[in-house]
């Protein structure tokens, strides 16, 4: 699986890349360019996925975001989730400051699994404005993938 960022409940947390301090980004102000707090360096935008791994960093995320947020249900024995994971991050890469791609592992997340009435993954739940917009399952492509998002 591909490298995520990690998150809580009060945002994402993201290296500098000019000195590697760990600088967390209100889910608030994800759509602005950060800055570190040690060094003052430009943060790039957030254009990997982000780990999601509490019920209370997801609800943060989802009602805060001022961006659309794209959630990929997944689980580590689930073999077309693995191959997706590649085509996730790529999608990630090419939308950095226009969506924020999480994921949630479904063994570890069920409850917020559940919200979503998953059933089978790779499923996919776009929100917008802290509310549903749109829900798919099964592989799609990085192309496809983002054609959904962006007409969804």
């Amino acid at each position: 699986m591909s490298h995520s960022l990690q998150s809580d409940e009060r945002g994402i947390i993201q290296s500098c890349p000019a000195c590697g301090t760990a600088n967390r980004i209100a889910y608030a102000k994800i759509a602005q360019q950060g800055r570190c707090g040690t060094c003052k360096a430009d943060l790039t935008r957030i254009a990997e996925p982000v780990e999601i791994d509490s019920v209370e960093a997801f609800a943060a995320l989802v009602s805060q975001s001022p961006l659309p947020v794209v959630i990929d249900f997944w689980a580590s024995w689930c073999g077309p989730c693995q191959i997706m994971a590649p085509e996730f991050a790529k999608a990630a890469a090419q939308t950095a400051g226009e969506a924020v791609f999480v994921k949630v592992n479904t063994d570890e997340q069920q409850q917020i699994a559940g919200q979503f009435r998953v059933q089978g993954i790779p499923a996919f739940v776009l929100i917008k404005n802290g509310k549903l917009a749109a829900q798919t399952s099964g592989f799609q492509a990085a192309a496809r993938l983002l054609a959904w998002v962006r007409q969804s």
